[in-house]
């Protein structure tokens, strides 16, 4: 570095160098040597020759009806274009190449358009809780409709009666829709305990291997507590239209709570 500070001294004083090029050669060094302007420097180098380039584009407003601004925005980032929405004037306003203006036209057209109803499907789901304990039960006696899925059950659990302690049924009215269906109310479990229980799940109609819809039940939930007590079963759970499947067992002491659950649905 010192040498070739000497070096254009020698040619200043000779007269080889304009004192013009030395101002240049040394601004030029320190933009070489200092990253943060050399970045500053191509920026503004890219925004000049943007500014350029966009100087010719032209610019339209388009009125949008149907479609969600965001989403048609992200549709059409494919193109080179400038887009700016207003959610409260329903308008998206594109500044681009006038001969790409045409196709961004008509891509607009076609995405704005009135999107067809959801299908509105209806569920009915039926909740069978029952109580199995080492005592036979005598009375009330268990509906027949649960005697295939409690001949089971008495094949891989050691329980020697089962009682029906309540028919829970609630429905959902669109099974498309995240927020959860919710059910309360109080159960007997003898003439003194008398817990709350609490029910919750989102229901949608699905078909995951493409042989038949089910009624799935994310986040289900089912919880017994109060004057002693506390139970919970809580699962994912897909029920097929019109079979029973047992969704979970929560311990009682000697004794288990056993949900049962069955479907309806269009």
């Amino acid at each position: 570095m010192k040498g070739l500070k000497r070096f254009l001294s020698i040619l200043l004083i000779g007269g080889l160098l304009p004192l013009s090029g030395f101002a240049a050669m040394q601004g030029q060094r320190q933009t070489s040597d200092n990253p943060d302007v050399e970045r500053l420097r191509i920026q503004a180098e890219d925004q000049a020759r943007q500014e350029a380039e966009q100087r010719d584009w032209e610019t339209k407003i388009f009125s949008v009806r149907y479609v969600d601004l965001l989403q048609l925005r992200n549709a059409l980032s494919m193109f080179r274009a400038r887009m700016q929405s207003s959610p409260e004037l329903h308008v998206l306003s594109v500044k681009a190449p006038k001969e790409i203006m045409p196709a961004i036209e008509d891509a607009i057209k076609r995405l704005d358009v009135p999107q067809p109803p959801q299908p509105r499907k209806e569920a009915e789901l039926t909740i069978y809780v029952v109580l199995a304990s080492d005592q036979p039960e005598t009375a009330p006696a268990i509906p027949s409709v649960l005697n295939p899925v409690l001949n089971q059950l008495k094949s891989v659990l050691s329980y020697k009666g089962y009682k029906l302690l309540d028919t829970l049924i609630t429905r959902s009215g669109n099974t498309f829709s995240t927020m959860p269906t919710r059910l309360d109310g109080t159960i007997a479990l003898s003439e003194n305990s008398k817990p709350s229980y609490g029910f919750s799940a989102s229901f949608q109609i699905v078909n995951p291997d493409g042989k038949g819809q089910v009624l799935r039940l994310d986040n289900m939930s089912f919880q017994l507590s109060g004057m002693g007590v506390n139970a919970r079963v809580a699962s994912a759970v897909e029920i097929p239209q019109g079979q029973q499947v047992v969704v979970g067992k929560a311990t009682l002491g000697d004794r288990a709570l056993i949900l049962i659950m069955s479907a309806k649905f269009d």
